[in-house]
């Protein structure tokens, strides 16, 4: 009978350490890219990047906008003619993602879709084609659950919280028919890594 109670009672010892263990949170995160870009011109990009992390494989859907301007006229503060170029990129990326602590960094590649539109004045002309982007970045976050900050970080809310932002730098490019390189600033939300051992 003795047995019978001790088994029990280590049986409900151990469902109530199992029912207390923290669950782990996914890795799932947004960041938006400002960068500088070199397409044959100078040119300014603008873009946002969904990511998934399982393990170390790291699923990406990248959506950026790249525009040169070559020139402006003025009727005094009025742009009455331009001259310009912009890709849109819809991008699928899978590659590599590595975390120590509070820094991941990452290679990616991929396929993508792009949509080219020149601008002359009145006259537009437009043209569509595949590219391969590629990107390697590395970015800063919390290593440990803290309480979500707003107005720029100043107020602390509610509970210590795996939800996070994060800080870091990119380098990305797409060969393609018109192809570009750049570098840039990346401003992130999500969930940058697992807090497995926290409450």
């Amino acid at each position: 009978m003795t047995v019978i109670a001790m088994t029990f009672s280590s049986t409900k010892a151990q469902e109530k350490r199992d029912s207390i263990k923290v669950k782990e949170n996914p890795i799932v995160f947004g960041d938006l890219l400002l960068g500088y870009s070199n397409s044959g011109k100078t040119a300014f990009t603008v873009g946002l990047n969904l990511n998934y992390q399982s393990n170390n494989d790291l699923y990406t859907v990248r959506i950026s906008e790249t525009t040169s301007i070559d020139k402006i006229d003025w009727f005094f503060f009025i742009p009455i003619s331009v001259v310009s170029n912009t890709t849109k990129e819809y991008a699928a990326l899978y590659g590599k993602r590595y975390i120590e602590d509070g820094l991941s960094y990452h290679f990616s590649g991929g396929i993508s879709y792009n949509i080219n539109e020149n601008v002359n004045g009145d006259v537009k002309t437009r043209d569509i084609f595949v590219g391969f982007p590629l990107e390697i970045g590395m970015s800063f976050f919390k290593s440990n659950k803290e309480r979500f900050r707003v107005l720029y970080g100043l107020i602390p809310v509610g509970k210590p919280t795996s939800f996070g932002r994060s800080f870091g730098v990119k380098l990305y490019a797409n060969i393609a028919k018109r192809s570009y390189v750049g570098l840039g600033l990346t401003f992130g939300l999500g969930w940058h890594k697992i807090y497995e051992n926290e409450k």
